[in-house]
C-alpha cells in the first residue's frame, strides 16, 4: 500500500530531503542587522507615510503593528498603535531626516 500513494504526496521523499542549496542570489550568511524604533506611539497611517519617506531617501524601513490589532482594525491603544523600525547603522540619519520640517 505504501507504494501506491509514495509519489502522490506533495512533499519531498525522505532520500532527498537534505540536498536544499543556499540561495544563489544572495549573498547570506551569519551577519545580523539589529533594527531599531525611530518612530513610536503612531496610527497605522501615519507609520505608513513614515515608512515612505524613509525609503524614499534609500533607507529601508518596516512599519510594525501589534498582529492582532492589525486584524480587528484597531488604529488607538496598544494594540493599535504602530511604530516605524530601520537597521541600526541607519538610525541617527533616519532620525535627521524624520526631524526635517517642511513650510
Amino acid at each position: 500500500m505504501t507504494e501506491t500513494i509514495e509519489g502522490a504526496l506533495p512533499w519531498p521523499h525522505p532520500e532527498k530531503r537534505g540536498r536544499a542549496t543556499t540561495s544563489e542570489t544572495t549573498s547570506g550568511g551569519a551577519e545580523s542587522t539589529r533594527w531599531v524604533a525611530v518612530a513610536v506611539g503612531l496610527n497605522p497611517a501615519e507609520a505608513s507615510v513614515i515608512k515612505a519617506r524613509l525609503e524614499s531617501e534609500d533607507i529601508p524601513a518596516i512599519a510594525q503593528q501589534e498582529a492582532v490589532g492589525s486584524v480587528l482594525g484597531l488604529t488607538v491603544g496598544p494594540l493599535g498603535s504602530a511604530r516605524v523600525l530601520v537597521p541600526e547603522p541607519l538610525a541617527e540619519r533616519a532620525l535627521d531626516i524624520l526631524a526635517e520640517t517642511f513650510e
